[in-house]
């Protein structure tokens, strides 16, 4: 059985994470996660503190979670063992919210809402690297996504990582453009397997050091338990640059990329917004495009 990690992030882990076999008690969610964090750090304590002796019913019930329920999820230490063995012999690496080394630009600025845990394979230095961000809904038009290729194209080009969000076409054929000219790729996926990882090309940009993928849901998850409204958050907390491609009249927008590009053009330095951030639009615009050019951006 492979070791335990620090005592704070097995904590987070234990409070957070699925194994596999939760029942009616699952992990916490972020916000759940956010109030009993709130709870230790007015009492000057760390996550480590409830391993221990903490009087875990009084924080739960200050926290306004069944007790029963985070005392459940914090015995689970013997099965963790498990589920760590099997996940690095996956090559899955995992950083908590309380590690020093958990990515800088994700925890400064998505704050309380950076996920509690990133799970991820491939080379993490990348993440502290920045990089262009191309993100756009569910349908985006053929000539957009043609588009965006070439810009991820400009971008490698240039030295530049490309961050592609989701499991839709265009953030497929990004990647697939992206390491067609040797580029770096971090993919951010809502789903906690990463079964992109199995793939031909993928697995050789991983072994060159060219690619991360990352999520914030735990390998042994429920398929459809993940918060695919955090996928958008990441991408534009990575970046320095960010590309928002607008979607066709019927698009989706599963990931939240809109949200995402909106909060990147209101913290962006208001007067390289011009350089930081561009729109690849058609003859109709969405209110999103609307709103994102009153920030500044360009198309």
């Amino acid at each position: 059985m492979s070791e335990l990690p620090a005592d704070d992030a097995c904590a987070v882990l234990l409070l957070c994470a699925f194994q596999g076999g939760e029942g009616k008690h699952h992990p916490l969610r972020l916000a759940e996660y956010n109030r009993v964090a709130t709870i230790l750090y007015r009492r000057q304590k760390r996550p480590a503190f409830l391993l221990g002796d903490a009087p875990v019913h009084e924080i739960a019930r200050s926290a306004q979670v069944d007790p029963s329920r985070l005392q459940w999820l914090l015995d689970r230490r013997i099965n963790l063992g498990f589920c760590l063995e099997e996940w690095q012999r996956k090559g899955f690496w995992i950083f908590a919210r309380s590690d020093e080394d958990y990515p800088g630009r994700i925890r400064s600025r998505m704050r309380v809402e950076a996920p509690p845990l990133i799970f991820g394979t491939g080379n993490p230095t990348l993440l502290t690297n920045g990089g262009l961000a191309i993100i756009g809904p569910d349908r985006i038009p053929p000539g957009r996504s043609k588009k965006a290729c070439k810009a991820a194209r400009e971008a490698v080009k240039k030295g530049q990582t490309v961050i592609v969000v989701g499991h839709l076409k265009m953030a497929i054929d990004l990647v697939k453009t992206t390491q067609e000219h040797s580029g770096s790729v971090i993919w951010i996926l809502h789903n906690g397997p990463l079964k992109q990882r199995l793939e031909k090309p993928n697995r050789q940009a991983l072994s060159r050091g060219q690619m991360v993928l990352i999520t914030a849901q735990s390998p042994e998850a429920p398929q459809k338990s993940g918060d695919r409204g955090n996928v958008g958050s990441l991408a534009a907390a990575l970046a320095d640059e960010l590309l928002y491609v607008d979607g066709s009249k019927n698009s989706n927008d599963q990931f939240r990329t809109a949200s995402a590009a909106l909060g990147f053009a209101k913290t962006a330095d208001h007067f390289l917004r011009s350089k930081l951030f561009r729109l690849l639009v058609g003859r109709k615009v969405s209110q999103t495009v609307e709103q994102l050019k009153e920030l500044g951006a360009v198309a």
